[in-house]
Formats: structure tokens, sequence, C-alpha cells
């Protein structure tokens, strides 16, 4: 009765599971899950330049030797050609609304991103203020991130398989059962997430004053990079 009583419950619970086929023999479904956490070596960050001028050609000029001046300055913090991508530049017609919130001509807007790639984290800080000081108007998006993410997410996965392999094992002991061989791998997840730990608003930072002051430089800290594993298995079980 014991056992009968399990794969009724394991029948019931799997209900995410029932577009795929399950065995007619006795069996049970379980759901494997892993973290593994690790501290970020390196960062992708994103800047933007924009310029607002009464021609065209004098925005995307001040846009172009903002660009050129951050690109001569990127082998102080070891950054290669290709650690960066420049997107393209783009000049428009900026429009403002006037006293009668109409809409009127301003001048030209150009803007242009950079993506550059960090290889050592410890020099972010000094990179973001050598990046105001060149004129980005804003940075984007800074995203922390590990150069072993292909081992850490391997690593999480085989831990994933190995939770649900004792899962099976552990229910099917409790209820006087064996855990048999697999019958199918439903599905496998495996994914990452970073969250900051003093800096919650690291990810957009926008220049609307002064770009530089004299203070301490701060410091963008992250606990870890969490990498998520899971993993749906059906197996056999045999009467013991």
């Amino acid at each position: 009765m014991m056992l009968k009583s399990l794969l009724a419950l394991v029948l019931c619970s799997s209900s995410a599971m029932a577009a795929t086929s399950l065995p007619d023999n006795r069996h049970i479904v379980v759901k494997g899950e892993a973290v593994v956490r690790t501290a970020p070596d390196r960062a992708d960050i994103t800047l933007e330049f924009e310029a607002v001028k009464a021609e065209s050609v004098q925005a995307k000029q001040q846009v172009d030797a903002q660009v050129n001046e951050l690109l001569a300055g990127l082998n102080n913090f070891s950054i290669d050609e290709k650690s960066i991508s420049a997107g393209r530049i783009f000049v428009e017609l900026n429009m403002r609304y006037d006293e009668n919130d109409n809409q009127v001509k301003d001048g030209f807007r150009a803007t242009r991103k950079v993506k550059v790639s960090l290889k050592q984290l410890s020099l972010l800080d000094g990179f973001l203020n050598f990046a105001l000081k060149v004129g980005v108007n804003q940075i984007e998006q800074i995203q922390l991130l590990s150069s072993k993410a292909s081992d850490y997410e391997q690593a999480a996965l085989d831990k994933a398989v190995a939770n649900a392999k004792q899962q099976g094992s552990s229910l099917a002991s409790a209820f006087e059962a064996k855990l048999g061989r697999v019958y199918s791998i439903q599905s496998q997840e495996v994914g990452s997430h970073f969250g900051y730990g003093s800096n919650t608003n690291i990810e957009r930072i926008m220049v609307t004053g002064s770009r530089i002051n004299t203070v301490p430089e701060g410091k963008y800290l992250q606990e870890s990079i969490t990498f998520r594993a899971s993993v749906n298995v059906v197996f056999d079980l045999v009467l013991e």
C-alpha cells in the first residue's frame, strides 16, 4: 500500500510533465536542482556618447572625438581591440516642446554606443572615471561576469543530476523500493544571474551635473554570480 500511495502521489504531482510520455510500469518522477556560486572576475560595460549641436556635422564630430579619446586610452586598462565593439553613430533631429507645448526643432542629436570588456575587475572604478572624463553621457550597463562561466554551468548541472539521484533513492527507500534505471530525462535548465552588493544602481549611471569630483573611489561589489541548474528525470522503480 505504501508503494501504491507513493506512485499515486508522484503521478499527481507531475502534471507539468504531462506532455511527455511516462512508462506503464512502476516509476518515480523527480526534479534535481543545484546552485553554484562564484565571485566575478571580469566586466562588460556599455557606454553611450551623445552630443546636441546646431548642425548635424558638429554633433557627429563631437561624438567622434570623444569616442576616439576613449579608444586611445584603453591600453591603460589592459583592454585590447578584440575587447571593444562600437555601434554605428546615429544623427537625428533634436526636438523639444515650446511654451505652447508644440514640438520644435532644436538642433541635431548624435549618439553612439561602445561596449568594452574589462578583464581586470580591479580596474573597473578607474575605467569608469576615465570614461566620464572623456565625455561619456551614460554608463548604460555594467555586467559582472566570470571567465569560467561554462565550467560553473557544468558543475551546477552535475550537482543537479546528483541531487535527482539522491532524491529518487531516498524516496524509493522510504517506501521499501529501489531506484531502477533512468527511463527518460524530460528537460534540463541551466542559467545564471548576478546581483550587486552595496551598489543597487550600478547598471545605469546618468551624467546630470559635474562629471568628476574629488571623492574617494567607489567600490562596485557583488557577493557572487549564481549558476542554477535543474533536471527532471523519470526512474523505474524496483520492488525489494
